[in-house]
């Protein structure tokens, strides 16, 4: 079944289907991701399964997109980690319904502000810079 046809979407627009949707990150490149953002590509994948499961923590979460970089469509996601700081997940949308997490970091100053401002979340509780 081609779901984006059925849906009639575009092919790179983010979407989850339940019990259909796969969610991955590329394991070479967590080691990666650890040293430049501080953050792990595990760690996204447990967050983004916990926003979307009907009983997972309900927190705040934004999602922008697509944009395109390096040849693909992306989807940038916002939401709080553990310790409730603004985080940033990018994202794309792979063959057979496979959400593929491309990096996981801090959000910046003006991202914070953007997630605040879309949110009505007037200060994430460890976030002080909002």
């Amino acid at each position: 079944m081609n779901i984006p046809e059925e849906l009639g979407i575009p092919k790179y627009e983010f979407r989850l289907v339940f019990g259909t949707t796969k969610i991955g990150y590329d394991e070479e490149k967590e080691e990666e991701n650890r040293k430049k953002h501080h953050y792990s590509l595990e760690s996204a994948l447990y967050l983004l399964n916990n926003l979307i499961s009907p009983l997972g923590a309900k927190k705040p979460h934004l999602t922008k997109g697509p944009f395109v970089e390096n040849g693909e469509y992306r989807h940038m996601h916002m939401s709080l980690d553990d310790n409730d700081h603004v985080v940033v997940m990018v994202t794309t949308m792979r063959d057979e319904e496979t959400v593929r997490i491309i990096s996981f970091r801090r959000a910046s100053p003006e991202e914070r502000e953007e997630f605040k401002i879309n949110t009505s979340l007037s200060k994430a509780p460890n976030d002080t810079s909002l």
